[in-house]
């Protein structure tokens, strides 16, 4: 299931342009679990290590039945530096992941012979402030039927 929400997210050209996610041009910006700097580029990290080329989101998928049809909550987190930013790749996520928002352009429903049933926000919103780190993150919370 990682696997296809990180092509259904990918395939969305306009979420890619808004991250600046170009794997073909070595820009990651779509990642599950946790940013990583799989090109060992030290401009990509600070002195802790910590991946630092922003925007970028992270989404980690938990599986809450295994039926014909399966259920997932996937929770996606924004993470930007620049707060106006933050906006414009919320709005995007929710239109790609909410399938309860009427004529929106998707990306293909149909990913690697999985077919994304339905998707919906279930809880969302939290915004964060880092001070430290001088980041903005916020959590989004969608509920994810698939079937194959």
């Amino acid at each position: 299931m990682n696997a296809t929400i990180y092509n259904y997210l990918a395939s969305d050209l306009s979420l890619c342009s808004l991250l600046n996610h170009m794997p073909s041009q070595k820009s990651h910006k779509i990642f599950m679990g946790r940013p990583q700097n799989i090109y060992n580029n030290p401009a990509l990290v600070n002195e802790k290590g910590s991946f630092i080329e922003y925007p970028y989101i992270i989404f980690d998928v938990l599986p809450l039945d295994n039926n014909v049809v399966t259920q997932f909550r996937v929770k996606v987190t924004t993470i930007v530096s620049d707060d106006l930013q933050i906006d414009a790749i919320t709005k995007r996520l929710n239109e790609i992941l909410d399938f309860n928002k009427p004529n929106i352009s998707r990306p293909s429903n149909i990913v690697n012979g999985t077919t994304i049933l339905h998707s919906q926000l279930i809880s969302g919103g939290n915004f964060l402030y880092h001070d430290e780190e001088k980041l903005f993150e916020q959590i989004q919370y969608f509920l994810v039927k698939v079937k194959g």
